[in-house]
């Protein structure tokens, strides 16, 4: 938990913050209650904690983790290309499906070891050299599953474009060429098809040209990029490349292109409604509900409900241990 005020301030530019304390210095305010309420709750849950408690097999097997460099998101930032790219809501689409997936989600540096994720996105990463290349051709032929986004490989670490093909740095990785990069304005979509279901886009579009061996799984379907590819994957020694060439506004094409990635690699994951998210820490479950309606939780028999309830109201959280 963090403190931020203990009484909520009477003038300057932070006025609206809430203090534990109201504007009159004497009353608690809402917030101060719920601070209260929290203190009270711990009290309660460090009964029930057991330091050697180990983390459940089937929630560490999706365990999966985000790749960032705050150099990417600074060129993206500045140098967007398009009003309709945000490099922070890219990022936010995957990670909000695989929440709803009930994976365990690391945000990790280069400097971490990739070898300990079953699964690793690294989402827009537009600069980056041979040896991180080469890292993660290691990673994926070791086992792991990697998903590389729009955008990424198309400048070195400095910022510049490559003296060769568009992103030719990833080709051999991810089994394709990327042919060419595309965005509409924001009053006109394109279609995309996947299996027996069509996605809208217009933010950007990585266009791919798949090489032998590569596998298409959805294709642009109108206007002049009909029939090429969007999203490709490949196996690569023990495991996989992915690569999705669109950004959506909805994430619904990313979701689905990371559900199909975990039920290719045999990794069973959860359903979770948008906004309801479930995680495992120090041998308790604790859920949240961020959505607008209740949710009815599922917990085992051998399961004791310590805190909330079973149906889960929005902005409610419960936990329990099994």
């Amino acid at each position: 938990m963090c403190n931020y005020r203990f009484r909520q301030p009477l003038t300057g530019g932070e006025q609206y913050h809430y203090g534990i304390i109201s504007t009159d210095g004497v009353n608690i305010s809402t917030s101060g209650r719920e601070y209260i309420k929290v203190i009270e709750e711990l009290k309660e849950l460090k009964k029930h904690y057991d330091p050697a408690a180990k983390i459940p097999a089937r929630y560490a097997a999706r365990k999966m983790a985000i790749l960032y460099n705050a150099d990417n998101r600074w060129e993206m930032d500045n140098q967007p290309q398009t009003n309709q790219w945000e490099f922070l809501t890219h990022v936010k689409r995957y990670y909000g499906a695989v929440k709803q997936f009930g994976a365990p989600t690391d945000v990790i540096t280069e400097a971490k070891d990739f070898s300990k994720y079953p699964v690793l996105i690294a989402p827009a990463y537009e600069l980056l050299d041979a040896n991180l290349v080469e890292r993660w051709r290691q990673y994926a032929e070791n086992g792991g599953n990697l998903i590389l986004t729009c955008r990424t490989g198309e400048k070195n670490r400095n910022g510049k474009l490559w003296e060769m093909q568009w992103a030719e740095p990833i080709y051999k990785l991810i089994g394709a060429k990327v042919d060419f990069y595309d965005l509409l304005p924001d009053s006109v979509t394109g279609t995309i098809k996947m299996g027996n279901n069509t996605y809208t886009w217009n933010n950007w579009a990585d266009v791919v040209e798949p090489f032998t061996g590569t596998e298409v799984w959805a294709s642009y379907s109108n206007q002049f990029y009909a029939g090429k590819a969007a999203v490709t994957s490949r196996k690569l020694g023990k495991g996989t490349v992915t690569f999705v060439g669109p950004d959506t506004d909805d994430g619904q094409l990313e979701k689905a292109v990371l559900r199909k990635v975990y039920q290719q690699a045999g990794i069973a994951i959860e359903n979770y409604p948008e906004g309801v998210m479930f995680d495992w820490r120090d041998g308790f479950w604790v859920g949240v509900n961020y959505s607008d309606v209740p949710y009815n939780v599922t917990v085992p028999a051998n399961g004791k409900v310590l805190l909330g309830s079973k149906v889960l109201k929005p902005a409610d959280v419960v936990i329990w241990k099994e």
